[in-house]
């Protein structure tokens, strides 16, 4: 009678425990979980043909935002009059931003002395409006100082980014309900002012992630609670 009465509180504290460690381990998984989802945008109008280039949105932490921007072979960004930007876009919230440093092209430098720099009052990229971001290059104007090749880098901004937080641009743009990006870009021989209207908000990819050891030891506590609690005593 005495080890049954025993064994019924062994089982009550495993319970218990099991309980708090399933707890803990939910929360811990929605914890790593967190992120916001992949936007790709593929879509375009302006000079260029409008598969030109494909922007895509990756979360990389709860403040940081990769921006990789894939362009066909043989286009690049560039400034020329109008006014013109090499590349702008719109964000919410407040909060000082920043670029890690690109990863293409590296440093955010592509020739000699041409540099790729983060301008926080924006830019304009006539006809599609002002944009409150953008990325500034000081290069000299026309094809022959463009660059050449795809953009990859991470924006960051104290107090949280999210890729939601980018936002279509409505001011003064010809596309209904505005853009989301803008650029300036060249073929060598054709340049002019693109923009990204369109993306796959309607089915963004989920975010995933990896549970972290310490999830993984107290799933592993709560499994072993559960086979005991199915223990009886001989």
């Amino acid at each position: 009678m005495r080890t049954k009465q025993c064994f019924m509180k062994m089982t009550q504290k495993m319970k218990s425990l099991v309980t708090v460690a399933l707890a803990a381990t939910i929360s811990l998984a929605a914890t790593s979980a967190m992120a916001g989802p992949i936007y790709t945008f593929s879509v375009s109008e302006g000079t260029q043909p409008t598969g030109v280039g494909t922007i895509t949105l990756t979360q990389v932490d709860s403040d940081s935002v990769q921006i990789g921007v894939d362009l066909l072979p043989g286009y690049g960004f560039i400034n020329t009059g109008g006014p013109h930007t090499p590349f702008a876009f719109n964000l919410t919230g407040s909060g000082a931003l920043s670029i890690s440093p690109f990863t293409t092209p590296a440093g955010g430098i592509y020739d000699a002395t041409s540099v790729f720099s983060l301008n926080t009052g924006g830019g304009d990229n006539t006809p599609y409006g002002t944009f409150g971001i953008a990325l500034n290059s000081n290069a000299g104007n026309g094809s022959g100082n463009g660059y050449f090749g795809d953009l990859l880098f991470t924006l960051n901004r104290v107090g949280g980014l999210d890729t939601n937080d980018f936002v279509r641009n409505a001011d003064n743009d010809p596309i209904a309900g505005g853009s989301y990006f803008s650029a300036d870009l060249s073929n060598g021989q054709n340049t002019g002012a693109q923009a990204w209207a369109l993306r796959t908000q309607d089915r963004p990819i989920p975010p995933t992630s990896i549970p972290l050891p310490s999830t993984l030891s107290l799933l592993g506590i709560a499994l072993a609670g559960l086979g005991f609690t199915r223990r009886k005593p001989a």
